[in-house]
């Protein structure tokens, strides 16, 4: 279940966020489960984070940095993965339909059992 002082970080905005994780290298983002759908997250820092079961679905990820994150079930359809960095990122049977993955970085990603259709790339 997702830290609910991260979630409301996280629904702050990009700076907010980013800023909160700055100031906590030490903690593991904990959003597992949160519903996080239509927001504009271009350039976040989700780099480790667990984000399984969380629900992305038509929000921005431009340029999002998730390396090494779980995203285990979580629900990215609809998104703009840009130049998103997934390296060694855990997207077991994570939704990825419609999605815009142009420069996205998916090195060492595990994507077994993912739902990945209509993937555009430029």
């Amino acid at each position: 279940m997702a830290d609910e002082e991260q979630v409301k970080a996280i629904l702050a905005g990009v700076d907010t966020w980013n800023q909160w994780k700055a100031d906590n290298p030490r903690k593991r983002p904990d959003l597992r489960g949160a519903h996080l759908n239509g927001l504009n997250l271009e350039g976040i820092n989700l780099n480790g984070a667990r984000l399984d079961e969380a629900d992305f679905e038509f929000s921005i990820l431009r340029r999002a940095n998730m390396a090494g994150a779980s995203l285990v079930r979580a629900n990215l359809s609809n998104t703009d993965l840009s130049e998103a960095i997934l390296i060694n990122a855990n997207l077991t049977g994570a939704r990825m339909t419609n999605i815009k993955t142009t420069r996205a970085d998916f090195r060492g990603a595990n994507l077994t059992g993912a739902d990945v259709r209509q993937v555009r790339r430029g």
